[in-house]
């Protein structure tokens, strides 16, 4: 249960965060969203559209009016290109997909917006979502940003030190397999930090350029 109401979770987080940018139907919405950090191939109709009748249900997202007519279509310089121009805007224009149904287009509302910050702020799924979190954070005032940057190295930095202080159970047979992939945990682990440690440094300094650092590592400085 746990895992299906997080992988739930991720899709809404992710849903809300796509929209937040543009109003989208939901197979340009799908295609984004596989695509996605975190979310590649992971996503199909039967888990997109259920998904987005809950957010819509509960006030997150909305069916807004289709803008496909007033999207730009380039010139292409030939006939033949130009002629599917022309079909492309005369397909926006009419807002219908392949079986001549008008495309639902949603919207994010300002409870999406919120619950999407709620979502990126919540700490219990860091370990499943945090990929999917960084490529959304800019939703985040900058001292959340830092919190959620700081809250998963701490994470890590307590398993790199279990990985590097512990101890073979008793009569635990490790071969060099097992060993070589202990040491390439240790090493994505270490890779992760310095990582996040650039990060790190770079919202720090943002925050500084802005105004008062307000994360609880800088206040104690």
């Amino acid at each position: 249960m746990y895992r299906i109401d997080m992988f739930v979770r991720v899709i809404e987080m992710a849903v809300l965060g796509l929209l937040q940018d543009q109003d989208l139907h939901g197979y340009e919405l799908r295609k984004r969203l596989t695509a996605l950090v975190g979310l590649r191939g992971a996503i199909s109709f039967g888990s997109l559209y259920p998904a987005l009748g809950r957010l819509e249900a509960g006030g997150a997202v909305k069916a807004v009016e289709a803008n496909d007519a007033d999207r730009a279509i380039p010139m292409t310089g030939s006939l033949s290109g130009e002629a599917t121009a022309f079909m492309a805007r005369r397909r926006a224009t009419t807002g219908r997909g392949r079986a001549g149904r008008a495309r639902k287009v949603y919207g994010i509302t300002e409870h999406g917006r919120e619950l999407l910050v709620m979502l990126l702020e919540d700490p219990s799924s860091d370990d499943k979502a945090f990929p999917l979190k960084v490529a959304l954070c800019a939703a985040l005032a900058p001292a959340r940003r830092l919190e959620l940057f700081e809250r998963r190295r701490a994470g890590l930095a307590t398993q790199l030190a279990a990985a590097r202080t512990g101890k073979r159970r008793s009569g635990e047979r490790v071969d060099g397999y097992l060993r070589a992939l202990r040491e390439h945990d240790t090493q994505t682990i270490e890779h992760e930090i310095a990582w996040l440690d650039s990060l790190i440094a770079a919202e720090r300094e943002h925050l500084r350029a802005d105004g008062p650092v307000t994360s609880q590592e800088d206040m104690t400085e």
